[in-house]
């Protein structure tokens, strides 16, 4: 009879507190016990397979989901000879998402691992160096972070996952402008991910919507393999590894050749001459080919062929040297060729000396001239190609301008030949013009806008060589 009693004064207790309990306790409860995670499920961003995957049932560890879902697809773009220009395997979906469907609270260490991370706030340094990451915001560095992470960590037996939490609705046009623009900058900040921007892996993303946690989402980012190939060496090490470590042992050797006596400009000068002495023009590289990275231009394209390039993988390779020697260096997108009326894809490099933009086109800069014998002039364009002070001038002859002379650019009297045979010039009249941040949804590129304006003039080929 007493545990009666003492069972029915605990029920009242409880029953009473719960009547006065405030109202605000009563619905975070309700938002707890009825949090129903939601996933999007449009292009790039695939609806999940199970409920197992939405409610962290097989979490390999503290704060990381591994998620079984399909990796996302993207519409390349027509020309690749710009980076990130077909929005590659980080594209989020053009508005409206999914939702998921089933029951699933935070557990207990899941719940103490977000409360962390809002501590935290989840956000890596990345040295200044990288220069769009410092041109992120908050949410798109966490993600750009995460990003990050996954590919340095890249696994070829399980789907590591990294979690993040975001205040912006994954739903969003906003989100997916974000999301994208974080992955432009990683790839266009780190040409050592030359595999990922060229899809041989793709990010997933998945997400919750945590209304216990002020309607916080967790962002659950995947790095997954896309080839459908064995991505390992006989002796079990993941073939892209291996191929950033060739990147980088080339980059070394030909670091090894710079003297770093010079100032920053001095070594940017170096840098550049040993790159297209380096690399050639591959015009018959496809969409998918190596020809368009770093490592095409410091080491081979897809078809084997040593230093074989276009723009993207001269830029990316110039970027990715002077980064090696702490020059920070960056590259942008857009268009060029003889007139406004006349361009094609194109990109180029801005290049940061005593906290001053140069722009720099290194691919431009390794010309390759053709001249029949049989046609007029060859005589003389011969003796123009053969005198090494002219053609070293013409090497150079898109090196460390500004963004107005680049825009708009027409060749001086110093471009022309001379001598007693008559005259010559090699150039022409050209323009770069950068996409636009108002082009963004339809180039992909959302880093390119974020580039400065170059108004450096010191630092010219004519000063650093003694020419003037």
């Amino acid at each position: 009879m007493k545990k009666l009693i003492r069972v029915f004064i605990a029920v009242f207790c409880l029953f009473f507190a719960l009547l006065s309990a405030p109202d605000s306790f009563l619905r975070q409860m309700h938002d707890y016990i009825s949090t129903i995670p939601r996933i999007v499920s449009e292009a790039t961003l695939r609806l999940a397979e199970s409920i197992d995957d939405l409610t962290g049932n097989n979490d390999s560890d503290s704060g990381k989901d591994k998620n079984d879902g399909q990796t996302q697809n993207s519409d390349p773009s027509a020309d690749a000879g710009t980076p990130g220009s077909s929005g590659n395997a980080a594209s989020p979906p053009d508005g409206g998402a999914g939702t998921g469907s089933g029951e699933g609270n935070e557990s207990g260490e899941e719940r103490k691992d977000i409360a962390e991370q809002i501590q935290a706030g989840e956000e890596a340094s990345q040295p200044e160096i990288y220069y769009y990451y410092t041109q992120l915001s908050r949410e798109e560095r966490l993600l750009y972070d995460a990003m990050y992470i996954l590919a340095n960590s890249f696994a070829i037996d399980e789907s590591v996952s990294e979690s993040r939490l975001l205040d912006t609705d994954p739903a969003s046009d906003a989100f997916a402008e974000s999301y994208t623009r974080a992955y432009n900058a990683l790839i266009r900040d780190h040409p050592e991910f030359f595999w990922i921007a060229q899809e041989k892996a793709k990010y997933e993303c998945k997400y919750y919507l945590l209304p216990s946690f002020g309607g916080k989402y967790k962002i659950v980012l995947s790095l997954l393999d896309t080839t459908g190939q064995p991505i390992t060496n006989e002796d079990g090490t993941c073939i892209y590894m291996e191929q950033q470590a060739r990147m980088e042992q080339k980059a070394s050797a030909l670091l090894d050749q710079v003297d770093y006596q010079q100032s920053d400009a001095g070594i940017a000068l170096q840098l550049h001459d040993l790159l297209i002495d380096n690399a050639w023009y591959n015009t018959g590289a496809g969409t998918y080919d190596y020809a368009h990275t770093a490592y095409g231009a410091l080491v081979e394209d897809s078809q084997g062929n040593a230093g074989g390039a276009l723009c993207d993988g001269y830029a990316l390779a110039y970027e990715y040297l002077l980064q090696r020697a702490g020059i920070t260096c960056i590259v942008v997108s857009g268009y060029a060729g003889p007139s406004e009326g006349d361009t094609e894809k194109h990109a180029w490099n801005l290049v940061e000396l005593d906290d001053e933009w140069y722009e720099v086109d290194p691919t431009w800069d390794d010309l390759d001239f053709t001249l029949s014998p049989s046609e007029d002039g060859y005589d003389l364009f011969l003796e123009a190609t053969t005198n090494e002070e002219y053609m070293s001038r013409i090497r150079h002859y898109m090196f460390n301008l500004t963004t107005e002379q680049m825009r708009s650019f027409t060749p001086g009297d110093e471009f022309t030949y001379t001598s007693n045979n008559g005259w010559v010039t090699l150039l022409q009249s050209s323009v770069h013009i950068r996409s636009t941040a108002e082009e963004s949804e339809v180039t992909r590129d959302y880093v390119t806008p974020l580039a400065p304006v170059a108004e450096g003039t010191w630092y010219t080929w004519d000063m650093l060589t003694g020419q003037e």
